[in-house]
C-alpha cells in the first residue's frame, strides 16, 4: 500500500456533501457515517458505498502524495525514439528486479535467464552487473529500480519541467515589454527591432544601463513573439488587434437561445461586390442587412439597398421576419423559414448617438431582437412597432462578437457566394481586381435573388459546425434541421393576429394628393385607394397642414 490508497477503516475522516464525517461502522456495502453537531451532539448518516465513492465532493483527509504529472501526460509527450530508449531502459530494470527483461519466466527470451540475474543471486551483485553492462554507477540503477517499483515505466521519465523562451529572460525586462507592447495598441503595426531598441531604453531610464540583463536581438525577437501571441502585436491585421485589445478579460459569456425565435440578430454589411443600380444606371456599393434567428442560424429576413441602410429598409427586414414574403412563380428559390414574432432584438449599445455625440436608447420594453450597426434601428418608428408586438429591443454587450454570430455568416456568404460572381471586388482595395467595372455585372434586385436562392438552396440545408444539440453529442444538423427540431421541442410560434400588418412598418411621408395620384422624390404614385381623397383639402392642420 501506497501515499495512492488507502485503507476503508471505522474512524476514517472524510468530507462528503459538503461536511465532514467519520466513518463509524461498515455493514457490507453500507456505511454509518458520524458527524459532530457544533454543540458536541452526533447526527449520523447512512450511504451506499458506491454513492459515496462517486460523489464529486467526496474526499477522504488522509495524507497522500504531492501531486504530480500524470503518466499518460509523462509517456504522450515522448518521441518515438525516446519511446524506445524508455522501453529499452525498462527492461533493464526487469532483468535486475526478476532476472528476466519482460519480468516473468513465462515469457523468457532466449538465453534467459542470464548467470549475473539468475534467481538466487544477490541483489547488489545484480547491481553491479548491470552497472557495468551499461557503463553507469550501481547506485543510479539502484534509483532507477526504485523509481519503477513506485511509479511503474513512468518512473523512469525526467520530469524536470521544461523551460520556456520566458522563463529564462530578466522579469524586469518581460515586465517593460509588455508595457512597450501594451501601448502600441492603437498604433500601425511596429517594427520588432525598434520596439527592442525601446524596451532597452526605458530599461536603462528606470535602472540604469547594463543593469537589467538585455536578451540578444534573436533571442528577443522569440521573446516578442511569446508576448504578442493572441494579441496581432507583430502580426495579422492591425483592426484586429484593436478590437482584442478592447474585449473584456476573463471567459466570454455567449446569448444561448431556447427557442425558435426568442432572438432575432438584426446586422448590415457592406458587400465585397459592386452592382447596378437600375434607376440611375451606376455602379454602387451594396449593403444588406439580414435577420437571423439565433437558436437555429436561419435567415429569416433580408434586404439589399445600394449605398446606405435606411431605417425603412430596417423595418422592411423585421415585417419579412414577421410576415413571410411570397416567392415569384419564375423563381428557384422557397420561402425563408418562418420562426414567428421574435421576442429579442439585441443592437450595439456604443454606436447609438444622436447629432450631438451623447447617447441615445429606446425607451421599450418587451421579449426581443438583436442588432448591430446604429440609429437606423432604434428609430422611433421601428421602437414604435417593436412596441406594439411585444419586441424588446436589447442592446448587445460591448466587443462581446458572440452576441451578434450573424457577422461571421457574411464571411461565409462572402466566401461561398459573392467571391464567384462578376463584380466581385475583394476585402480591401489591395486585394482588388484590375478595371473590376468592365466585367459583367448584376442589378440590385437580380443580385438579392442570387443570395436568397444560396440562402434557401445551399446555407440553410448545409450541415452547420455551431448547431448542436446537448441531448445528442455529435449530430450534425443543417440550420433548416435545427429549425424543426426547436419548433418540435418549443411548441408554437407567436405569430401576428391583426390583418394590414404591413402599414405599421411603413415609413411615412406626407403629401397633397392631387388628380393623378401623389408625387414622393420625382416618382408619381396612383391607385384606386386614392379617388375619394383627389383634390380635397386635408384636414391636418400644424405643419403638415394641407397635405
Amino acid at each position: 500500500m501506497n501515499a495512492w490508497t488507502t485503507t476503508l477503516r471505522t474512524g476514517l475522516p472524510l468530507i462528503y456533501d459538503g461536511e465532514q464525517f467519520t466513518i463509524a461502522e461498515i455493514e457490507g456495502r453500507r456505511i454509518l457515517l458520524q458527524h459532530m453537531s457544533a454543540e458536541g451532539r452526533p447526527t449520523w448518516r447512512q450511504v451506499d458505498l458506491p454513492v459515496l465513492l462517486a460523489h464529486p465532493s467526496t474526499e477522504f483527509l488522509v495524507e497522500t502524495s504531492p501531486a504530480e504529472p500524470a503518466a499518460a501526460a509523462l509517456l504522450g509527450g515522448l518521441s518515438s525514439a525516446e519511446d524506445d530508449a524508455l522501453t529499452v531502459r525498462f527492461r533493464h530494470v526487469q532483468e535486475v528486479r526478476f532476472g528476466f527483461q519482460l519480468g516473468s519466466s513465462e515469457l523468457a527470451l532466449e538465453g534467459e535467464p542470464r548467470p549475473d540475474y539468475a534467481p538466487g543471486m544477490p541483489l547488489m551483485h545484480r547491481y553491479r552487473a548491470k552497472a557495468t553492462e551499461l557503463g553507469v554507477d550501481p547506485a543510479t540503477v539502484r534509483r532507477w529500480v526504485s523509481k519503477v517499483e513506485r511509479d511503474g515505466p513512468a518512473g523512469l521519465v525526467s520530469k524536470r519541467q521544461p523551460k520556456g523562451v520566458l522563463d529564462r529572460a530578466d522579469p524586469r525586462w518581460l515586465e517593460m515589454a509588455r508595457t512597450v507592447i501594451g501601448s502600441l495598441e492603437k498604433s500601425s503595426r511596429p517594427v520588432r527591432g525598434l520596439v527592442l531598441m525601446e524596451i532597452e531604453e526605458r530599461l536603462a531610464k528606470k535602472y540604469g544601463r547594463d543593469e537589467v540583463s538585455i536578451p540578444k536581438q534573436t533571442t528577443g525577437y522569440a521573446l516578442l513573439k511569446e508576448l504578442g501571441r493572441g494579441t496581432n502585436a507583430f502580426q495579422g491585421s492591425t483592426k484586429g488587434k484593436r478590437s482584442i485589445a478592447n474585449r473584456p478579460q476573463g471567459v466570454f459569456g455567449k446569448l444561448r437561445a431556447t427557442r425558435p425565435g426568442e432572438y432575432v440578430v438584426l446586422d448590415t454589411n457592406s458587400l465585397d461586390v459592386f452592382a447596378m443600380e437600375p434607376v440611375t444606371c451606376r455602379w454602387v456599393q451594396c449593403e444588406l442587412t439580414v435577420a437571423m434567428d439565433l437558436y437555429s442560424k436561419v435567415i429569416t429576413g433580408l434586404r439589399l439597398t445600394p449605398v446606405s441602410t435606411k431605417s425603412t429598409d430596417v423595418a422592411g427586414v423585421l415585417f419579412e421576419t414577421i410576415r413571410p414574403r411570397e416567392v415569384p412563380s419564375a423563381g428557384t428559390g422557397e420561402p425563408l423559414p418562418y420562426c414567428g414574432v421574435p421576442s429579442t432584438v439585441v443592437f450595439n449599445a456604443e454606436k447609438l448617438v444622436d447629432a450631438h455625440g451623447q447617447p441615445l436608447l429606446p425607451a421599450v420594453a418587451a421579449e426581443t431582437i438583436i442588432y448591430d450597426h446604429g440609429r437606423i434601428y432604434v428609430s422611433n418608428h421601428i421602437a414604435s412597432v417593436s412596441a406594439k408586438l411585444d419586441i424588446s429591443l436589447q442592446p448587445a454587450r460591448p466587443h462581446t462578437p458572440t452576441d451578434k454570430p450573424v457577422e461571421r455568416w457574411f464571411k461565409t456568404l462572402n466566401q461561398g457566394l459573392l467571391a464567384a460572381l462578376p463584380g466581385y471586388k475583394g476585402p480591401d482595395v489591395h486585394s482588388r481586381g484590375e478595371k473590376v467595372e468592365d466585367e459583367a455585372y448584376f442589378f440590385l434586385d437580380e443580385l438579392e435573388m442570387i443570395i436568397r436562392e444560396w440562402i434557401t438552396l445551399i446555407y440553410h440545408r448545409r450541415h452547420h459546425r455551431g448547431l448542436t444539440v446537448p441531448e445528442v453529442p455529435g449530430l450534425k444538423l443543417s440550420p433548416l434541421e435545427m429549425f424543426e427540431h426547436g419548433v418540435n421541442r418549443a411548441g408554437p410560434l407567436r405569430i401576428p393576429s391583426r390583418p394590414g400588418l404591413a402599414f405599421e412598418f411603413l415609413e411615412e411621408e406626407w403629401r397633397p394628393i392631387h388628380h393623378y395620384g401623389v408625387e414622393i422624390n420625382g416618382l408619381r404614385y396612383n391607385g384606386d385607394g386614392l379617388d375619394d381623397y383627389r383634390n380635397r383639402i386635408s384636414p391636418h392642420r400644424g405643419e403638415h397642414a394641407g397635405k
